[in-house]
């Protein structure tokens, strides 16, 4: 069924034209893809008029900030003819520098092949700003606390049901802590979490991404950016790399610390909720546990 066969296109054109939001269209057949279309909520945001910014390529907003993981991001999201939704550092025509919410989506032919994308985008200065102010930090690690993940994963959630975009969840544990603490202190099992939480940290850091310490000796993240392939890339690597820290652990049968991981992509429905998401990737995090140290294993 067609919803907009009602609408006329004069005033869908209008709609979209007085968006607060900064909407742009990039054609997917041109490289570079060329911008093709900005709104007035795009000129408010950037002080760019449409003249100036139809034909250039997607990144000028970068400026000179090219080496942000965003980027990277929405490149491979667009290389894969998929969705995704970052938040990075945009800089407006004057020079100064905002934060830049944006959701990219594909556009199709009827032959189901891309022929543009479509980026919605709003300035979040002000909520990074007071993200960065608040305490929602863990003490311990240095990463995010369980409130602020919870609320994360409550917007993340939200935001993927609208957009009917998937969204990834993981729970990640140390294997076998309670004996490492046990051998070699509390202290040791301190650095050793923040060691761990580092390692998580530095291969989760897309603006969409939640890394944090969910309780104990388990962390979790939420993410908006990965598909099931890319995640399970990312859980690989994950292991690889808490392996190559060299943490001695005499109990364990690799003789280092490792970690297990479980975790769930999906593309949630009206009844899904965050219980449902982490008790599902709980369920693998154990049956990972049970398969061997150093395991990862993925629902999607």
């Amino acid at each position: 069924m067609d919803r907009t066969a009602n609408i006329s296109q004069d005033l869908l054109t209008k709609a979209i034209n007085e968006s607060h939001d900064g909407i742009i269209i990039a054609d997917a057949q041109q490289q570079g893809f060329p911008l093709v279309y900005a709104n007035h909520g795009f000129e408010n945001l950037t002080g760019y008029s449409a003249d100036e910014v139809i034909g250039k390529s997607y990144h000028f907003l970068q400026g000179g900030d090219v080496g942000q993981p965003e980027a990277a991001a929405i490149n491979a999201a667009i290389a894969s003819n998929e969705s995704c939704v970052v938040t990075l550092r945009n800089y407006r025509k004057d020079g100064s520098m905002f934060w830049n919410e944006t959701s990219i989506s594909p556009m199709h032919n009827a032959e189901s092949a891309p022929t543009h994308f479509i980026a919605i985008q709003k300035d979040v200065t002000a909520r990074i700003l007071l993200e960065q102010q608040m305490g929602r930090v863990d003490p311990l690690v240095g990463i995010s606390n369980r409130h602020h993940f919870d609320q994360r994963f409550t917007d993340a959630l939200v935001f993927a049901k609208r957009a009917h975009s998937g969204m990834s969840v993981l729970i990640i544990e140390p294997d076998l802590f309670s004996q490492f603490i046990q051998r070699y202190g509390q202290s040791a099992g301190d650095e050793c979490l923040r060691s761990v939480g580092d390692c998580i940290a530095k291969l989760f850091v897309r603006t969409s991404d939640c890394v944090a310490r969910y309780e104990g000796g388990e962390f979790a993240v939420v993410s908006l950016s990965f598909g099931a392939g890319a995640l399970r890339q990312h859980t690989q690597k994950l292991c690889e790399q808490v392996h190559m820290l060299n943490i001695p652990h005499s109990d364990s049968p690799l003789g280092v610390v490792t970690v297990s991981v479980g975790g769930v992509h999906c593309m949630p429905t009206r009844e899904t909720t965050e219980e449902m998401l982490i008790g599902l990737a709980n369920s693998k995090l154990q049956a990972a546990k049970r398969s061997g140290c150093n395991s990862a294993l993925i629902i999607g």
